[in-house]
């Protein structure tokens, strides 16, 4: 293949697919009834210093205290900072638009992690098999484990969000053949698996080709220069980026149109990534993530997928495509979207 640099873009604007929620610095810390050697106090107060989760007036947390699903809403959509604004009303006879937890509610509901229904039963106690089907769809977890429990058989509507907790050890079952996946979850256990949740996803990041984090931060000192949020690198659509730009090797084609995945809307929703607003950008021939950011840059285009304002998240792929002199060349893939 030979080294000429090549460039196209792609915008979308579809009717599918996070703001920033800001640190509550003035959330307490320490709480009357968590004591210092309280089993769950670390992941207790980490998420109350980030203002996921806050305790009573009266200076408790309540740790043993059972979760809402309505009271899930509002830690979940905190903790993935998820964009509430302009989200369709889902229609539940239960929830009403003034009530506290209704933003976070329509949000999750239009990003698949609650399910649709006539009701939402805001107030029942969230149960230990709902926290693990909302766990896998809000962090994008991914992983199988042979580990089986004898409450949660193959043919159980969780098994596979179940078996996908336990692969990427957020949990290990309330014994060791046992996971109750009726039991309901306290807020405590729930501080838990939030953090071991957010824990895991920053070590997936952290294991990612530098190249593509390098990108990411190119990106938003762009933006940033153009008092622009920052995008979030969405480690589900980085994925897809990567496995387009992989599929480009593969099948020896350069275009926004995959042969196998179609165009980047209809493969984002092949892998259950539904958005509002798609963007691609794609390049070959650099051999850095400054070199093509600079082509980027260079190129209308491509700099105004870059400094669009509508997109709050970005996935990035490098794939090697051969060397010139001895240095390796790539592809480069940006998926920006809006969900």
């Amino acid at each position: 293949m030979n080294a000429i640099k090549r460039l196209t873009i792609i915008v979308t604007a579809l009717l599918l697919c996070f703001a920033l929620f800001p640190p509550n610095s003035s959330a307490k810390s320490k709480f009357k009834d968590i004591p210092d050697n309280y089993w769950a106090k670390k992941e207790i107060e980490e998420l109350v210093s980030k203002g996921i989760i806050n305790g009573y007036p009266d200076g408790n947390f309540k740790p043993e205290q059972y979760v809402t699903r309505a009271q899930t809403a509002v830690i979940i959509g905190k903790t993935m900072q998820i964009d509430t604004e302009n989200r369709k009303n889902p229609g539940f006879a239960d929830v009403k638009t003034k009530d506290s937890a209704y933003p976070y509610i329509a949000a999750l509901v239009e990003r698949g992690i609650f399910s649709k229904g006539k009701k939402f039963n805001p107030n029942n106690p969230l149960t230990r098999e709902q926290l693990a089907k909302i766990l896998v769809e809000a962090f994008a977890l991914q992983g199988t484990t042979k580990t089986e429990f004898k409450d949660v058989p193959k043919n159980h509507w969780a098994y596979k969000y179940i078996n996908t907790l336990v692969a990427t050890g957020i949990t290990t079952g309330k014994t060791s053949d046992k996971f109750d996946p009726t039991g309901k979850v306290t807020r405590a256990q729930m501080a838990v698996f939030v953090k071991r949740a957010l824990d895991y996803q920053e070590k997936q990041i952290a294991n990612l080709n530098p190249f593509v984090k390098e990108v990411v931060d190119l990106v938003n000192k762009e933006r940033a220069k153009k008092k622009l949020p920052p995008l979030k690198l969405a480690l589900d659509v980085t994925r897809v980026a990567q496995l387009k730009a992989e599929d480009m090797v593969k099948n020896d084609y350069y275009d926004h149109i995959s042969p196998v995945y179609g165009d980047p809307y209809t493969m984002l929703s092949k892998f259950n990534i539904k958005c509002k607003f798609v963007g691609e950008n794609i390049a070959g021939g650099e051999m850095t993530p400054e070199e093509v950011m600079t082509d980027w840059m260079n190129s209308p285009g491509h700099r105004d997928n870059i400094l669009d304002p509508l997109y709050t998240e970005i996935g990035v792929g490098v794939a090697n495509i051969g060397s010139v002199k001895g240095k390796p060349i790539y592809y480069w893939v940006q998926m920006f979207v809006t969900r």
